[in-house]
This record gives C-alpha cells, sequence and structure tokens, in this order.
C-alpha cells in the first residue's frame, strides 16, 4: 500500500509537472526549525537548489540511503555544490526534536556534499507541508509501548530551482544518475 500511495502522488505530481511544460511550478512555501532550532522558510532559500525530501530519523533503511545518495551525488558537482540545499523534512514530529535532527544528519553528512538540513516543527505544521506536497504518512505501531512505532511513507524527492519552482520530481530508488543529471539541468 505505501509503494501505491508513492506512486499515485508522484504520478498525480509528474502530470502537473508535465503540464507546466517543463517550467515546473511554485513550491508551496512554509517555515519549519532546522535542526540547529532556527526557523527555516523554504522562500528564503532562493537562489538556491533545494532538494526536498520526507523521512525520519529513526528509519533504518530508506531515509538514510536517501540522504547519502543525495550528498554523494552533491559532492560530484565540485564548487556547484554550495548552491544546493538538501531539505530533510520529518514525518515524525512526535520524536524527531531538532537536536535528533542534528544527531541524525550528522551521521550521513558527508564533506563537500550539499549543505545538509533537518526540519521538524509541530504535528500541526508538519501535516500542513506534507498536504501541500502531497505526502502521505502513516505510524505503524510496535508491540513495546508508546515510542516503538515505524512510520511508512511517501519517498520522493523534489528539484526545487533557485526561482523556487519545483521542476522535478524523483523516487528514492531513482538511480544516483539520473538525479544528477537532473540536478546539473537545473544548476545550469
Amino acid at each position: 500500500m505505501p509503494r501505491l500511495s508513492a506512486f499515485l502522488s508522484a504520478l498525480s505530481l509528474g502530470l502537473l509537472l508535465a503540464a507546466c511544460g517543463g517550467r515546473g511550478w511554485n513550491a508551496p512555501d512554509f517555515t519549519l526549525h532546522d535542526d540547529g532550532g532556527r526557523a527555516w522558510t523554504l522562500s528564503q532559500q532562493r537562489g538556491n537548489v533545494v532538494l526536498l525530501t520526507f523521512g525520519f530519523t529513526h528509519c533504518t533503511d530508506t531515509c538514510p540511503a536517501t540522504l547519502a545518495k543525495l550528498e554523494h551525488l552533491t559532492q560530484g558537482l565540485g564548487r556547484q555544490s554550495n548552491q544546493v540545499e538538501i531539505a530533510f523534512v520529518t514525518v515524525d514530529p512526535q520524536r524527531d526534536t531538532p537536536a535528533a535532527m542534528h544527531r541524525f544528519l550528522m551521521r550521513i553528512a558527508q564533506p563537500g556534499g550539499g549543505r545538509l538540513v533537518g526540519l521538524t516543527g509541530s504535528p500541526f505544521q508538519i501535516g500542513a507541508v506534507e498536504r501541500a506536497y502531497h505526502v502521505w504518512s502513516q505510524k505503524i505501531p510496535g508491540r513495546h509501548g508508546y515510542d516503538d512505532y515505524d512510520e511508512a511513507h511517501t519517498a520522493v524527492i523534489y528539484v526545487i530551482d533557485a526561482g523556487g519552482r519545483i521542476r522535478g520530481l524523483h523516487e528514492d530508488d531513482d538511480s544516483e544518475q539520473s538525479l544528477q543529471a537532473a540536478l546539473r539541468a537545473v544548476l545550469g
């Protein structure tokens, strides 16, 4: 079911992107808190390309692998890597405080990669961002109490250009080469 939901979200957003003739559409603006506890607003990132993705710090496979892939591909950009920000929005605001996000991201960050920022907020704020970006998430209860759960979620990567327009939509399992080609096309 999560893969079907991710596919349908990607399909609907892909159709919207195609309808815009490749010029993209304005990325919905939002403000959350970064992993340093500071306010972070998407529209204030203009001038940089933003690779926007969603996940959570207790993820043991897909989320860290996706972020590592994005970090690695930005390393291959040389000096252009300083024009790229990788924004990781939590789908688990209950556990993902700024400090938890920071610890998680420091295990993934690579020298010479893009700027990696973790974003969190209240459940209401995160829900609003998920709706704006057509991201689905669902808590999957575990067996060992309140904090024992997993998060199923849409795993999509938005390529947002320096002007704040969504120019590409990719799945987490897209190849690094296809992601890097899309990123280079947006960087020019």
